[in-house]
């Protein structure tokens, strides 16, 4: 028997009278994906729920299965979900990211608005410097991205940094601020999903993949950058899993 959201997705790409292929358009991800997750054989990540959500007519009963399903899988405390969804739902259809500057920090941080809603994630100064949170010292801050707590029940996993170049368009532009899950390294875990992975003297965020010899590849969204075969090491070159991301405006 197919899981619920599996269901639930091809449900909603009927309602929509939207192909795999065009379904996987909207929300940026290939025609396999969607078949994949429509036969039950991989399940959305998070944000793919919110994107889901969204497509859904406003407040339909599958929008809010979606939804739902969204909190569970970010593992948010009940009793704060249920304040949430009294509050703002709309905040956890789109994480809402607040920054504060090192400087800004001690004299606004407790004077932001409803701040019991946003827990601080560190902003790195460097891409480079996407290290384990604890890991890092002040001195690789950029400040502190503040994110709604429904969205990061663990927030000691994570840190976040910009974006540099245009090898993610569209779905990332320069200057983006991805957050990074460091507890989600395992590349047998990751295909397929949007990673940061350290290559040469950086760290860069591409698609992650497995070529036919079983070598990790990082496979660019923007098809005018060629995709990145990593050699084998003994020490894995994942350093989390993109769990959001916050574009720039334009």
């Amino acid at each position: 028997m197919l899981p619920d959201w599996s269901q639930k997705i091809k449900e909603l790409r009927k309602a929509l009278s939207l192909s795999q292929t065009k379904l996987g358009q909207q929300i940026g991800v290939s025609k396999k994906i969607v078949a994949d997750w429509e036969q039950g054989s991989r399940e959305p990540a998070p944000q793919r729920y919110a994107q889901l959500g969204r497509l859904a007519p406003p407040d339909s009963a599958l929008g809010k299965w979606f939804y739902r399903r969204l909190l569970e899988r970010v593992g948010a405390e009940p009793r704060r979900l249920a304040a949430a969804l009294r509050e703002r739902r709309e905040r956890l259809l789109a994480p809402e990211l607040k920054v504060v500057t090192l400087e800004e920090w001690g004299e606004r941080f407790r004077a932001l608005e409803r701040l019991d809603y946003y827990v601080p994630l560190p902003l790195l100064k460097d891409e480079a410097a996407a290290g384990h949170p604890r890991e890092i010292s002040e001195r690789d801050l950029d400040g502190f991205a503040l994110i709604y707590y429904a969205w990061c029940p663990n927030p000691a996993n994570f840190t976040c940094v910009h974006v540099r170049g245009d090898s993610m368009n569209p779905i990332l532009n320069d200057g983006a601020i991805v957050a990074i899950d460091h507890s989600q390294r395992d590349p047998l875990l990751l295909r397929h999903r949007m990673v940061a992975a350290r290559h040469e003297d950086g760290v860069t965020i591409k698609w992650l993949d497995f070529d036919a010899a079983g070598q990790l590849v990082l496979v660019p969204e923007n098809k005018q950058y060629p995709p990145l075969i990593l050699p084998r090491t003994h020490e894995n070159p994942v350093v989390g899993m993109i769990s959001w991301w916050w574009n720039r405006q334009r």
